[in-house]
């Protein structure tokens, strides 16, 4: 019994012990304690070595037993995003089975040896804070009926201009003087698009019977315009 006491003890102690907790952190989160009890932490290690803890009264999660090696911690939860750590456990200088334990900030898609900044380094047990990086949101807040935003869409705008032209054109021309409107209706005739050879002329006159029958537009037909003579 005394051999077996002996090999339990030098077995705690050639491990470390990692306790995370989550203090307030406002705006973000003021009260750790309206985490769902779903949260909880992974520890990711060597192949095929995985600790996975519940969230504590406290707002901690404590790994108690920790062997050499260099994991990844992650903290999942419904409602916020947390930072990754790397945790690397290694044997301590000098003699003895003290353990030392270190924390640093990684990131996604980075090499392994990319470190962020040091969270803590201790011997034997380690004690970090982590605060959560933001708030997952799933949903997109739906915005109210805005006045000014829907007449400033361009579709509204070129409505409210061809209104404003429809109807302001007519009582401007009733109430234009004699030469200015003279001078508007001359410039009226030289445009090449309201003008007697402009495009809204040409395509008001355009005779879709004919163009389909195949003839030119300059042939006429019927009985008064001799039609196409047959050879």
């Amino acid at each position: 019994m005394r051999l077996f006491s002996l090999l339990c003890g030098a077995t705690l102690t050639s491990a470390a012990r990692l306790t995370v907790s989550i203090p307030p952190s406002p705006p973000q989160l003021p009260n750790p304690a309206t985490l769902p009890a779903s949260t909880h932490a992974v520890l990711h290690g060597p192949p095929g070595v995985r600790y996975d803890v519940p969230l504590r009264r406290d707002h901690s999660f404590v790994f108690p037993e920790l062997g050499e090696a260099s994991y990844l911690l992650t903290i999942h939860t419904r409602d916020y995003f947390f930072p990754s750590l790397r945790v690397d456990v290694a044997k301590a200088e000098g003699e003895g089975s003290q353990r030392s334990i270190a924390a640093w900030q990684t990131f996604r898609g980075n090499e392994w040896s990319n470190k962020g900044p040091q969270y803590g380094a201790g011997i034997d047990e380690l004690r970090v804070e982590m605060r959560p990086n933001g708030h997952k949101d799933f949903y997109q807040q739906r915005g109210g009926f805005n006045l000014i935003g829907f007449l400033k869409s361009p579709m509204i705008l070129m409505g409210l201009v061809s209104v404003v032209m429809i109807f302001g054109m007519p009582y401007m021309m009733d109430n234009m003087d004699p030469e200015s409107k003279a001078e508007f209706e001359e410039m009226s005739k030289k445009s090449p698009i309201t003008g007697s050879e402009g495009a809204a002329s040409q395509i008001q006159n355009f005779d879709l019977a004919g163009w389909m029958a195949g003839k030119s537009p300059g042939a006429t037909g019927g009985p008064s315009g001799g039609g196409n003579k047959k050879k």
